[in-house]
């Protein structure tokens, strides 16, 4: 279970203390029906409408309001509405795992590790688990699996004369050198999407854990600018150097962008989330059962880790509908709806046994080779003060990988960035 919490400063929080909340979520008629809001982000947000009809049969006592906005619009509406009463307010709301020490510090979410059951623990993936937790509580319910996959087109790395991926980053490089010599790639045999965002972060994150580092040591002191962490950095700068491997157009690329690149047969490689595999096997991709998902590669040593991308539903502090919204997480997060939202909208399941389900194999061509990848992951670091590290990340990154800073010296700065943040 996931115990990265380093900041202890309560935020924004006193006046949402369970129990000492006057704001309104849902409400509850003459009926006896209760209604829950839940706020969600898109990602998903289809087939959870979906099924809202079927929940409130097997439960006429609880009616569901759903509202959904992007992914980057979440935080900000969610931030609004935990200061916010009556109609700004929600019973659930979906929570990225990099938002839980924000939310959970400052009281806006609530630990539900009483309502967990063991079937829940013991059949639940520990990656799906990890996302939701903190301090070892429980602070909702994941809603599907999602890492950063390294796909490969089989088809050209058979052309190049290799029968297998690459395991390690040496390999990576060699591949990848010779698939552009040979003409089999146009350019470079990968692109990446390491334009200055949050994918950077994902990204460096992914090379990171591949390097065997880590953000933090046990004690909480930053190591994002030890040994490994300098060493996976300057990787990435070398990669896009004269004569590297690696587009140089990635600095600006998003992930849509690499993806485009790849299912249209311009690259061999592409490191993504787990949607890019219904894009590469739809009707109209070029690449349509060429590609195959391997473990990412590592350095000598390092595990293969990959960063995480996962959320999850939460219960609000202020929510006056706690069993009624616990109900609709559990139902969502059931094994039944798991599997159907898997064959349904292609999300990667929570639960250990489905990856071996027959019907879910013969819809889903890489689930074997996603539940091993799903065993090594490295997740961004669960900080209060989350949002400000990562710009600030964001940035050092940037100007190691345009030859502005030696990643030492821009890692070095990252890490007194994280002790100021930890004096605040």
């Amino acid at each position: 279970m996931k115990k990265a919490s380093l900041f202890s400063v309560v935020i924004l929080g006193l006046s949402v203390i369970v129990g000492c909340s006057n704001n309104e979520t849902g409400s509850t008629d003459e009926n006896g029906v209760e209604t829950i809001r839940v706020l969600s982000s898109d990602d998903f947000a289809g087939f959870r409408e979906s099924v809202i009809e079927e929940f409130e049969k097997e439960n006429p006592d609880i009616n569901v309001e759903l509202e959904h906005v992007a992914y980057d619009q979440l935080h900000d509406k969610e931030l609004a509405s935990f200061n916010a009463s009556g109609s700004a307010a929600y019973d659930i709301v979906d929570v990225d795992e990099i938002w839980t020490a924000e939310y959970a510090d400052a009281a806006f979410i609530q630990p539900v590790t009483d309502m967990f059951t063991d079937e829940m623990e013991n059949g639940i993936l520990q990656s799906s688990l990890d996302i939701a937790s903190l301090d070892g509580e429980y602070y909702g319910v994941p809603m599907f699996n999602d890492v950063l996959f390294f796909y490969y087109n089989e088809e050209m790395l058979k052309a190049a004369g290799f029968d297998s991926a690459p395991t390690t980053w040496g390999e990576f490089a060699t591949v990848s050198k010779v698939l552009e010599e040979k003409g089999i790639t146009s350019g470079p045999a990968s692109s990446w999407g390491w334009s200055a965002s949050e994918g950077l972060v994902a990204y460096y994150t992914q090379f990171l854990g591949s390097f065997g580092g880590s953000f933090f040591d046990s004690k909480g002191n930053p190591t994002i600018n030890n040994k490994a962490g300098v060493d996976a950095l300057q990787y990435m700068v070398d990669s896009m150097k004269n004569g590297g491997f690696i587009d140089s157009a990635s600095i600006n690329n998003n992930d849509r962008q690499i993806l485009d690149a790849f299912k249209n047969g311009k690259t061999a490689f592409v490191s993504g989330w787990s949607f890019y595999w219904g894009e590469i096997n739809s009707d109209d991709s070029p690449v349509k059962g060429k590609v195959k998902v391997g473990m990412l590669p590592a350095v000598e040593g390092a595990p293969a880790a990959t960063a995480t991308g996962s959320m999850y539903l939460a219960i609000t502090t202020q929510s006056e509908h706690h069993d009624a919204a616990w109900k609709f997480m559990e139902f969502l997060g059931s094994k039944e709806l798991q599997k159907r939202q898997s064959i349904e909208a292609g999300a990667l399941p929570t639960w250990s046994e489905l990856y071996e389900d027959t019907e879910l194999n013969e819809n889903h061509g890489a689930l074997p080779e996603m539940k091993e990848q799903l065993k090594s992951t490295i997740s961004r670091p669960a900080l209060v003060e989350y949002n400000e590290f990562s710009k600030f990340l964001q940035l050092r990154l940037q100007e190691a990988l345009i030859g502005k800073k030696d990643p030492q010296t821009a890692l070095d700065e990252v890490a007194e960035k994280v002790k100021e943040l930890q004096d605040n």
